[in-house]
């Protein structure tokens, strides 16, 4: 922890160059909207016995995909589905851009009635916007306290922020700044979550991905990576089959 905060803090002298470099990246980088199609919808027939909410910025959005049919949500509750053969119902809650502070008012009222399953992906706007480390903490405790009294039985599993050094469209040094603030915004999320309850996991991802993980934009994940992260997340629900099931 001393030495991801001593990173952290080192990275301020980089500040000076990283705001030069910063506004000629947010010119430049492509922009690509939100995929089309349903962003909730139902595997199997009947009654739902198993519900699947992914909540969270852009990837969850479906930035850098063509459809929605290609967002690991959906590809998860079919691979559900799949495993256990029971209906699964999933819902799309996600918008570009949008910061922790702003996830629970931005969706309360579109909140799905119930969930087994609570997947979060929250950090990049947060890490790339200046959210302090200590906003961070307690706008993350605040937000996961919200979900679990709206779903006090389902597994909730909270993604990593992903790796910074690893997204082509940042320059040096702007994505060693964002990777040492993502680093310690990882640190505190993994804490925080070994001291909630046994029910929230954190699912880190990988320490560095290749290009061929990321759309035309350099920046959001394409349908490959999709599909590698909705395998990742079905392998560590299946291990809490006790909880979802």
């Amino acid at each position: 922890m001393i030495f991801i905060g001593a990173r952290y803090l080192f990275s301020f002298i980089l500040i000076p160059l990283v705001l030069i470099m910063a506004h000629k990246v947010r010119n430049t980088i492509l922009r690509m909207p939100e995929a089309p199609g349903d962003r909730k919808g139902k595997v199997g027939v009947g009654k739902s016995d198993i519900s699947i909410l992914c909540i969270g910025e852009s990837p969850i959005a479906g930035v850098g995909l063509s459809n929605q049919k290609e967002n690991f949500t959906y590809l998860l509750a079919n691979k559900i589905h799949t495993h256990i053969n029971k209906t699964v119902e999933w819902h799309i809650l996600g918008k570009t851009g949008i910061q922790l502070a702003e996830l629970y008012p931005t969706f309360m009222n579109r909140m799905p009635n119930k969930a087994s399953v609570v997947f979060i992906c929250m950090g990049v706007n947060d890490c790339k916007e200046g959210t302090s480390m200590f906003n961070w903490k307690n706008q993350w405790k605040k937000f996961h306290e919200r979900i679990r009294n709206l779903y006090p039985n389902a597994l909730i599993v909270c993604s990593s922020v992903p790796p910074f050094k690893s997204f082509p469209s940042l320059p040096f040094p702007v994505r060693t700044f964002l990777k040492y603030r993502s680093d310690l915004m990882n640190k505190i999320l993994k804490m925080s979550i070994s001291n909630i309850d046994d029910k929230t996991i954190y699912l880190p991802l990988p320490a560095s991905l290749s290009h061929k993980y990321f759309a035309d934009d350099g920046f959001h994940p394409n349908a490959i990576a999709h599909k590698k992260w909705g395998e990742g997340i079905y392998n560590a629900i299946i291990q809490r089959e006790d909880i979802i099931l």
